[in-house]
């Protein structure tokens, strides 16, 4: 896993990174590096003239540290030979380049540039910005890193196997169709623009997405709307993680494991989906009650009304009327089963329980979506 300050640099060696590829040698070997990605070529023999020779940079790649007396003004050089941190690239095309594979491109700037089917994987994007970006199909595949910036990007299809975004911002980005088995994402920032698939992207080439971790990366972007406040996204999402988690996670086990705890902790999590949705759907609550309403209005016509007449329409009308008044506890008391009857007296007691608590999971989730 990353470790946060080991790709934070301090504010003098921020602006160094950045500013060293706008001095007179840093804007050649920038062109050189664009004009190398553009044409698949490898970025290593570009900058191996430029590694900074200096008794500190003996293991930049496990301790990236930049030796605060080789920081001059005006000065280019690079820590390693896949060092691109803090370039910026604006409006260029490097469409199914493989150059970026395994660069440090940390504090890096794309603005408008052409990724598509870019290979990215193994590349370190900490604190990274990508802005209006096409990255369709593009291959970030082990890639990731700390408070990185995807901002109106196009990332549909893209595969993030195995890497790690945490506190990245995918802010008004297309992530339509990526694949992300073995994805970490941690403390994701979304907004009304960005997209992700409610039914996770199944394949990638050879690869099958493992239907256990459907639930885990539903949570990830369930939790990211969430933090957005944008509950009614959010909500669909924890539906889906609900659904895929029985699914997926629940059934199995039971299946391997056949306890009675599993199986009513399966069957609990199988009723919150039919009765309301989780609590996320209190339609559902109002269609369950006028079913069940119709069912207890049929036996009461079957069994006998209060007042049993001949006429068939009175009769319904009759055992529609007691059902709805007897669910809704309205307790009008005009018609009633006697003491002789005292199985229908309790049969409509049950209603009146099935009424009382299918109007307080309606109230509940009515309230869970208006209040908060």
């Amino acid at each position: 896993m990353f470790d946060r300050e080991g790709f934070k640099f301090d504010l003098v060696t921020q602006r160094f990174m950045k500013n060293r590829w706008d001095t007179p040698l840093g804007q050649k070997v920038r062109e050189e590096v664009i004009q190398g990605l553009k044409h698949s070529l490898e970025i290593r023999a570009i900058l191996d003239d430029y590694v900074l020779d200096h008794p500190s940079n003996i293991e930049p790649y496990g301790y990236p540290y930049y030796p605060a007396d080789a920081i001059e003004k005006k000065e280019f050089w690079v820590l390693t030979n896949d060092d691109l941190r803090g370039i910026h690239l604006y409006n260029e095309d490097f469409s199914n380049s493989p150059s970026l594979e395994r660069k440090s491109l940390s504090y890096s700037s794309f603005y408008n540039c052409k990724l598509n089917g870019a290979e990215i994987a193994s590349a370190d994007l900490s604190y990274a910005r990508f802005e209006k970006c096409d990255l369709s199909a593009a291959i970030l595949a082990s890639t990731g890193g700390f408070s990185t910036r995807f901002i109106n990007c196009n990332m549909s299809m893209a595969c993030l196997w195995k890497s790690s975004f945490i506190d990245t911002h995918f802010l008004g980005c297309d992530l339509t169709g990526a694949y992300f088995e073995d994805a970490f994402l941690f403390d994701l920032h979304v907004n009304y623009l960005t997209k992700f698939d409610l039914n996770l992207q199944a394949k990638w080439s050879e690869r099958l997405l493992p239907s256990g971790q459907r639930p885990d990366i539903l949570r990830s972007i369930r939790v990211a709307y969430e933090k957005a406040e944008l509950w009614h996204i959010a909500d669909r999402y924890l539906y889906q993680e609900r659904v895929e988690n029985r699914k997926y996670v629940l059934w199995p086990l039971l299946k391997q494991q056949p306890k009675s705890k599993l199986f009513f902790q399966w069957l609990k999590d199988l009723s919150g989906s039919f009765l309301s949705g989780y609590g996320i759907k209190p339609v559902r609550v109002i269609g369950l009650g006028f079913i069940v309403s119709l069912i207890f209005a049929a036996c009461y016509y079957v069994l006998g009304t209060p007042k049993a007449g001949q006429d068939f329409t009175k009769t319904s009308l009759e055992s529609l009327y007691f059902s709805f008044a007897t669910f809704a506890t309205l307790g009008y008391g005009d018609i009633t089963y006697g003491a002789d009857r005292p199985f229908m007296r309790l049969l409509s007691t049950g209603e009146a329980w099935c009424g009382a608590i299918t109007i307080a999971l309606f109230v509940a989730g009515l309230a869970r979506k208006l209040l908060r």
